[in-house]
């Protein structure tokens, strides 16, 4: 049964580097998944040298440090390399006012904190300006066992080696960004140090905690993944953490500091939630765009946006995946190299099962393992239809998928099928960095 125009409501979401119209009816759209634009911080500078100052359960930095100290100065590879360097130069903010603490430049280390990631531009990033300036730059590389100390374990029987510049450090100082992630359920506060800064096996034993029933996205204190990540960054003497939080505009909208556990939560208790999650009850069926810039490709889809939507729908709900993954799979084909022989587009055929065993096993690339075992796991948990050009429907299938169609009509048409003509709804379709975003969560 068609749905008349007078009774839908209107959505444009990407589709292969343009948009398209989805109509979806009016009276049964429950909640609309957004992202909370706040207003830019009008001096970053000013709040970083007050977050310096006034940090959240920690002194003042200049009574942390001390002359002859040497000091590590992490970023990772979220937004804030650009911002201590070659956008917004704050790092030379934290240089002066350490500086004016007794610690010349000399006696400085910056660490491009990215764990196994790759270094993506650090260098452009962070800014000759910056790396020059210091008495040392290092990019971190987990698989160089060389570059690693072991420093101990945590109670989730994980073996931690951390990058050598930052064990023989005296001071250790993070600035990092919060958004929702699936690995340790926020970015910020300790994973500066687990996964930023630790070797390969460290990281993968980390990683391997999430497989668990549930999604950990969005939880804290609840995610043992962040536990294990925290005791990592006790191990590894985080002493001081800043931390922003960005518009969609990745402009700084608040800035928090201090001991890496209590002003991660608080920023996440005042400003985060408010951002990146919404109040809604689980619908019957989710309508879910991955966002401009990932849709084009189904592997680029599938991080955190399957995860979000499980957790926007009833147990026994529908997911409509609207990607149109023009690209087909991924950029190179195959996608991420798992190891020698198989590509992820092969481990994503696996069932979860084995997709962990896989991830025990290490036999490849366990974080993208981890990625792809989340998306299984939520596929076998729901039932999920893509709308997609670029995917055969038979691979889909293999994939996990319910269904794969070319039309969002007929996608919405056997959803409302299955879940009756009344069936309750939820939409999430960000733009840009905001396909973070979630249902609220707490814990």
């Amino acid at each position: 049964m068609a749905i008349s125009s007078l009774d839908t409501r209107a959505y444009r979401v990407p589709w292969n580097g343009a948009e398209i119209e989805l109509a979806l009816p009016a009276e049964q759209v429950r909640a609309d998944i957004r992202f909370t634009d706040l207003p830019p911080l009008t001096d970053p500078a000013a709040a970083f040298l007050r977050a310096m100052e006034e940090p959240i359960g920690r002194p003042p930095l200049a009574e942390i440090v001390r002359p002859g100290a040497k000091v590590a100065l992490l970023t990772g590879d979220r937004m804030t390399d650009f911002m201590l360097g070659s956008r917004d130069g704050l790092g030379h903010v934290i240089l002066d006012y350490l500086n004016r603490a007794g610690v010349p430049d000399e006696d400085v280390t910056l660490v491009f904190a990215c764990g196994t990631h790759p270094h993506r531009n650090a260098d452009e990033k962070l800014g000759p300006k910056l790396i020059n300036r210091v008495g040392r730059y290092v990019r971190h590389l987990a698989t160089n066992d060389d570059d690693l100390a072991f420093v101990g374990y945590t109670s989730h029987g994980n073996a931690v080696w951390l990058n050598r510049a930052v064990v023989e450090a005296d001071v250790v100082i993070g600035v990092g960004e919060i958004s929702p992630n699936t690995h340790g359920g926020w970015c910020g506060g300790g994973k500066m140090i687990l996964p930023g800064v630790a070797g390969r096996a460290t990281v993968e034993h980390n990683h391997r905690q999430l497989m668990r029933p549930d999604t950990p996205l969005g939880l804290t204190d609840g995610n043992p993944l962040r536990r294990d990540m925290e005791e990592g960054a006790d191990l590894g003497r985080l002493a001081f953490k800043i931390d922003v939080l960005v518009n969609s505009s990745q402009q700084i909208v608040a800035v928090y500091s201090g001991d890496f556990r209590k002003e991660h939560r608080t920023a996440i208790d005042e400003v985060g939630r408010e951002i990146w999650m919404t109040r809604l009850e689980p619908a019957d069926i989710a309508v879910y765009s991955p966002g401009d810039g990932r849709e084009q490709y189904l592997e680029s889809s599938l991080f955190i946006t399957l995860d979000s939507a499980e957790l926007a729908t009833k147990s026994d709900g529908v997911i409509i995946l609207v990607a149109s993954a023009a690209g087909g799979y991924a950029p190179a084909g195959g996608g991420l190299q798992y190891n020698e022989r198989q590509t992820s587009r092969e481990i994503f055929k696996l069932s979860s099962p084995e997709i962990a065993r896989a991830m025990i096993d290490a036999d490849g690339n366990v974080r993208t393992a981890s990625i792809l075992f989340a998306a299984k796991r939520v596929l076998e948990q729901r039932t999920v239809i893509l709308v997609a050009e670029g995917i055969d429907p038979a691979e889909a299938r293999a994939f996990g998928f319910a269904d794969c169609v070319r039309s969002f009509d007929d996608a919405l048409e056997r959803a409302l099928a299955w879940k009756g003509r009344d069936a309750t709804v939820a939409t999430c379709f960000p733009r840009g960095i905001q396909w973070r975003i979630l249902p609220w969560r707490e814990g």
